[in-house]
């Protein structure tokens, strides 16, 4: 998995646990020793991740809760007190924050096939993601600028591929408007998000779209141009022909 990722969940989970090591300090001795074994067993959570290997989808699902360790910690209660456990007790955490897988066949198809759940379970997370694109470039912007980490907050709660469908849907739908940048444009229409079905409006993001340009081109700058996660599957789109040169905002 990716070791920024591994350490950005470690150091959370390590202030997670001084909190708690602060909470104790103000307790009494009998109160301490009553809390003493939570301690320990979140110290052994954290030596387990420090040397242990966890996908990198399980430990973004653990970053989008706000507490990952107290989440663990409950799993960690009904496992025998291994190391091997203790690593069970982190991907069953996980498990409860993870990201449904993306569904790519027809709403029809879901309904003949008995997969009605899986199709509304991805929309809805389609929804969130561009909700979540919509709130993290507003909260960053400035009034002039993005700042760092409008691409990293929106990476810990949803894979680098459903961002591109959603950003890519949301061009597509807006062809006609130039706030976005024609290398962004022409980008959107390599991108097959026919998965996201013929009704896209509930998942596009609906930030400022001159605004919006700056955080797909950060996304693909810092994500996709260094493969540091799988790109949506890709091939030509039919769009409105070219309506002139780029503008600005």
């Amino acid at each position: 998995m990716s070791v920024g990722i591994n350490d950005e969940l470690y150091d959370i989970m390590l202030e997670e646990k001084e909190r708690f090591r602060e909470e104790l300090l103000s307790m009494g001795p009998e109160e301490i020793l009553d809390h003493a074994w939570e301690y320990t067993a979140r110290e052994d959570i954290l030596m387990a991740l420090e040397y242990g290997d966890m996908e990198e989808g399980q430990a973004k699902a653990l970053l989008s809760s706000p507490s990952p360790l107290a989440n663990v910690l409950k799993e960690y209660r009904k496992q025998d007190v291994n190391n091997g456990a203790v690593l069970a007790a982190l991907e069953d955490a996980a498990k409860l924050h993870m990201e449904p897988p993306i569904y790519r066949q027809t709403a029809q198809y879901a309904m003949e096939h008995g997969e009605r759940e899986a199709y509304f379970a991805s929309r809805r997370v389609f929804e969130a993601c561009g909700n979540a694109i919509d709130e993290s470039v507003n909260s960053h912007f400035d009034g002039m600028h993005l700042s760092d980490g409008v691409v990293r907050d929106v990476l810990t709660k949803y894979s680098a591929e459903r961002v591109t469908l959603v950003l890519a849907r949301t061009v597509q739908e807006k062809e006609w408007d130039l706030r976005f940048s024609r290398a962004n444009r022409e980008w959107a229409r390599t991108v097959d998000t026919s998965c996201i079905g013929k009704e896209p409006y509930y998942c596009m993001a609906t930030a400022h779209p001159a605004i919006l340009d700056g955080f797909i081109s950060l996304f693909r700058k810092q994500v996709l141009e260094k493969d540091k996660a799988p790109q949506a599957h890709k091939k030509p789109a039919k769009h409105p022909q070219e309506r002139g040169d780029d503008i600005e905002l």
